[in-house]
Formats: structure tokens, C-alpha cells, sequence
């Protein structure tokens, strides 16, 4: 089973950069002084730059659903722990091992409301490569503890 996931603005992106634009536009021609109106200048240069580049959101390609990243990271002795979880739908992953080592990384694509997908990649020379296949998990709170 593959999915893609393609990266996207979120809401919390557009609020950002909308307001930043927003408030550059009243700064820049408000009759003041003429570094209030450079300030706005740059305010709205930012939130343009912003609304080219901010994108934190992943959406599924074939679902059009909308999933957050998060990457976490573990040592080498930590792979069979992790495919056994997610290969029985059984047990969690012991969390007080994320970030003693960068040999695993396990990418969860989430969504608040509903399920979520996981994948565990590990290191290779000068890469991550997949080690499992995609995961699809329906309560993400009862995998990760």
C-alpha cells in the first residue's frame, strides 16, 4: 500500500501571512513617519515571502484529506520493537527512546479528528530508506505512549 502525501498550506499558514500582509498594507499608508511606513513595507515583503513558502500541512493524494507530520526519531535497537507494534496493532512505542539515536525515523502523518499513517524509515548512507510498509492506524494515542 503506497501513499503520497504532498505538502500544503494549512489554515493556521494562510491566518499567518493574510495578517502579516494586512497589517504591512495599514502600516505602509497610514499618514506617519517614514520609518513606520518602510516597517509596513517590510511586513508585507515577509507575508508575501510567507505565502510562497509556508506550507505545514500534508494532504493524502488520493483521499484529498488533510494530515499533520510529525517525525520522531530512534536508535537501531529500537526496529523490531517498532514493527512489532505495528505490525500486531498491539502494544506502544516506548517514546522515552525518541531522540537516543537518529539510525530509525518514524514518519506519522496524522489528522486530529481521524486515523493516522505510519511508516518507519532507517538511515543508509546519506539517506533515510523505507523499512515497512504504510501503516494505517485508527487510534494514533494508543500506538505512541
Amino acid at each position: 500500500m503506497e501513499k503520497k502525501f504532498i505538502r500544503v498550506r494549512s489554515k493556521k499558514d494562510i491566518i499567518i501571512f493574510t495578517s502579516l500582509i494586512i497589517a504591512g498594507l495599514i502600516l505602509a499608508f497610514i499618514p506617519a513617519s517614514t520609518g513606520v511606513n518602510l516597517g509596513g513595507y517590510t511586513l508585507i515583503v515577509v507575508g508575501v515571502l510567507l505565502a510562497c513558502l509556508l506550507k505545514s500541512s500534508y494532504k493524502n493524494v488520493e483521499t484529498q484529506q488533510v494530515y499533520l507530520k510529525k517525525e520522531l526519531y530512534f536508535s537501531g535497537k529500537m526496529k523490531t520493537q517498532i514493527l512489532s507494534v505495528l505490525n500486531t496493532c498491539r502494544g506502544t512505542i516506548d517514546l522515552s527512546e525518541e531522540g537516543k539515536g537518529q539510525v530509525l525515523m518514524l514518519k506519522v502523518y496524522y489528522s486530529p479528528k481521524s486515523h493516522a499513517y505510519m511508516q518507519l524509515y532507517e538511515f543508509v548512507p546519506h539517506r533515510y530508506e523505507p523499512c515497512s510498509q504504510v501503516y494505517e492506524v485508527n487510534e494514533i494515542d494508543k500506538f505512541l505512549k
